[in-house]
């Protein structure tokens, strides 16, 4: 697995500029998202792993590697592909001076996918991790956006099935924006910013539009927020739109903020435990956060 910095800086640039909604900085394989040693089933299951890799952590490791639900259409199915997807627009985060760059953020998302390789040995799917990059911050765009990318690439392969099933993995601090009225409305103290956000999540989630699902890591606490997004998520939760999966009990507590801060602190090596080999060898190399 490689890709090339020069590539990557170039297609980076393609997106920032809007000549193109999305790019693949990586693809395990021409024929991806098809399987590559099997006959593809209809639809395909594709799930997308969306953060800010600010670092990438094992939490992130432990949401992709999760099996997926037993949901909906392909029931008992896991993901026929995955897609680790980097945001260079995102709706409440912006880049800092002491933040990665995006081309390093690529690099260790990158890393991340080795490490999962080496983590599932044997497992086909583990070989089926694509890297890429959007300039969109909600999701209904990122669907959106995603759909007509993918159609498109799988009916270049010569197979046309219905449209792929897109499942976005989230953590609850993510699941808490997708459900904050504020980023809906026309203004901060837009009235009818509650009902327009509902109407872009019925666009996101209904069989006749996109057709999304969210499946978000439960946190090792709940808080008051927490409970305030769940509570709007209700109606999503109970038409198992959104779904909440356990990630293991260390992992759920693990956060690219804490590492960041420990890298800030000379001779603070807490944050060692919580990022996987390549990633911890690549924030050394390259000096992040410190």
């Amino acid at each position: 697995m490689s890709i090339s910095r020069a590539s990557a800086i170039s297609l980076l640039n393609s997106v920032q500029r809007g000549l193109s909604p999305l790019e693949l900085i990586y693809v395990p394989h021409d024929k991806w998202p098809l399987p590559r040693s099997r006959p593809p089933v209809q639809p395909l299951q594709i799930s997308i792993l969306d953060s800010s890799f600010n670092p990438p952590t094992l939490a992130h490791l432990a949401l992709a590697n999760a099996s997926r639900p037993t949901i909906g259409t392909g029931a008992g199915r896991d993901y026929d592909a995955k897609i680790y997807l980097l945001s260079v627009r995102n709706a409440d985060k912006s880049l800092k001076s002491t933040d990665a760059s995006y081309v390093q953020r690529l690099e260790m998302m990158l890393r991340l996918a080795q490490d999962s390789v080496a983590h599932s040995a044997g497992d086909e799917l583990s070989h089926q991790v694509a890297i890429g990059i959007i300039d969109e911050p909600t999701f209904v765009g990122k669907a959106s956006k995603l759909l007509a990318f993918l159609e498109q690439r799988i009916s270049g392969l010569g197979f046309a099935p219905p449209r792929p099933q897109l499942t976005f993995l989230l953590g609850l601090d993510t699941l808490e924006r997708v459900l904050a009225p504020r980023y809906y409305g026309s203004s901060p103290t837009d009235p009818e910013a509650e009902a327009k956000m509902f109407s872009s999540l019925d666009k996101l989630f209904s069989e006749e539009h996109d057709d999304a699902r969210i499946v978000c890591a439960r946190r090792a606490s709940s808080s008051d927020p927490e409970d305030a997004t769940l509570a709007r998520a209700e109606r999503f939760l109970s038409d198992q739109r959104i779904v909440l999966i356990d990630i293991g009990e260390a992992e759920q507590t693990y956060s690219s903020t804490a590492i960041r801060t420990a890298l800030g602190r000379p001779d603070d090596r807490s944050w060692e435990g919580l990022v996987s080999p390549s990633v911890k060898e690549y924030i050394v190399q390259e000096k992040l956060y410190s």
